[in-house]
């Protein structure tokens, strides 16, 4: 009898367990089907509302990132005006990146970042991303055809007013003499050219002050062979010898020696911009100025090219907003809040209006350590490679001349 009774328990059991299997396992499927048509209904939406609307990214360096913030909040009010007038025109989502110009190349050649607009620092970036591109979609396509430039910031030589007073020079020439003459006596720093625009131009403009110094041609470009040559190498060893510190960033350095002051860094090669937005803060704190000095044999031109990508990700829809969004940004107003934050107008012609006139002479002077005199800063005398192979081994040759820090 309790076998009887043992067996049916065991049935039941069975059973129970059977049904509940049943059910787990019906709802797993239904859980799993839900899933599955939620995702297909979430894309079909995706899709039809991404009809609606066009989405906007401007990847740019950071150096600007006050002046993209703002224009961009201005952009969408004039663009919510725009469609009130016509009725065809779309919303738009803007999506504004800053990244550094090293990191964005990287982040853009492996597809991490998929924007309308590139904006490095310098246009010296377009051409390797160009090679870069090219290379990797076996077409020699280029992905940054052209660029709207609008607003520059010279890499400049930042100092201390006193130490250039007590040890004047005028360009990195006297800078190297000034270093080799004196062991100890200068402490240098610039960033990382391998993921940083002022380094990068650091560099260039390093090998371009030596050849310009010692080769009787000014017109030609800089050639791997430069790049190669001992004797360059070993005359970047010896400014290089003078660096404690390597930054990633070029807005980091420049605090960096704002609040340290002139006994920790006596020379940083930095953007004018960042000069100008220190320099009094540097004084309030040591009781001198940091100063820009823009070297005689040239300067390489941070000019922040903005660059409508010809990408498959980029729509007829998404250019003409870019396009739109790049006359927006270079009407006077808005150039006017770029000389505010530190930056001159690519276009000298807007400096014939009493009102951009007042507004640059109010940010270029002694006062902020940086001049207004423009003729004073000068385009290298030799060419910058325009070879993107060439300048992607840039990096290379600070790697061979670099201080060990």
């Amino acid at each position: 009898m309790k076998s009887g009774k043992r067996k049916k328990r065991i049935r039941k059991t069975k059973k129970d367990y059977l049904k509940n299997k049943i059910t787990a396992t019906t709802i797993l499927i239904w859980v799993l089907v839900g899933f599955i048509a939620g995702g297909l209904l979430g894309r079909m939406f995706f899709a039809e509302s991404s009809k609606n609307h066009i989405p906007f990214t401007v990847v740019y360096s950071s150096e600007k990132a006050s002046w993209m913030s703002e224009a961009s909040i201005l952009f969408a009010d004039y663009w919510q005006e725009k469609m009130t007038l016509d009725s065809s025109l779309k919303p738009i989502s803007i999506d504004m990146q800053p990244y550094g110009s090293g990191d964005m190349l990287i982040a853009l050649l492996n597809q991490e970042i998929k924007p309308t607009i590139w904006s490095p620092a310098s246009n010296i970036w377009v051409p390797i991303l160009n090679a870069k591109w090219s290379q990797l979609s076996e077409t020699g396509h280029l992905i940054a055809p052209n660029f709207t430039q609008i607003i520059y910031s010279p890499v400049v030589i930042a100092t201390w007013e006193n130490f250039l007073a007590d040890n004047p020079f005028n360009n990195f020439t006297e800078l190297h003499d000034l270093i080799d003459n004196n062991p100890g006596l200068v402490k240098l720093a610039h960033t990382d050219p391998r993921s940083s625009n002022s380094g990068f131009m650091a560099t260039v403009m390093m090998v371009s002050a030596y050849l310009n110094a010692t080769s009787t041609t000014t017109t030609a470009n800089m050639t791997l062979g430069d790049l190669g040559n001992p004797d360059i190498q070993e005359w970047m060893r010896v400014i290089e010898s003078a660096a404690i510190l390597y930054g990633k960033s070029t807005g980091f350095l420049g605090k960096y020696m704002r609040d340290q002051g002139p006994e920790e860094l006596q020379v940083t090669i930095l953007y004018e911009n960042v000069v100008q937005d220190y320099t009094l803060d540097a004084e309030s704190k040591f009781g001198q100025k940091m100063v820009a000095v823009y070297p005689e044999e040239g300067v390489l031109l941070s000019d922040h090219p903005f660059c409508i990508l010809d990408a498959d990700w980029v729509s007829e829809e998404q250019k003409n907003v870019a396009k739109e969004f790049l006359n927006f940004i270079s009407q006077k107003d808005l150039v006017i809040k770029a000389i505010s934050t530190g930056f001159r107008p690519y276009n000298n012609t807007l400096l014939d209006d009493p009102d951009v006139q007042s507004v640059y002479n109010a940010s270029f002077n002694a006062e902020h350590g940086v001049t207004s005199n423009a003729t004073i800063i000068k385009n290298l005398e030799l060419n910058p490679p325009s070879d993107g192979n060439v300048i992607s081994r840039i990096p290379d040759l600070w790697l061979l001349t670099r201080n060990t820090v």
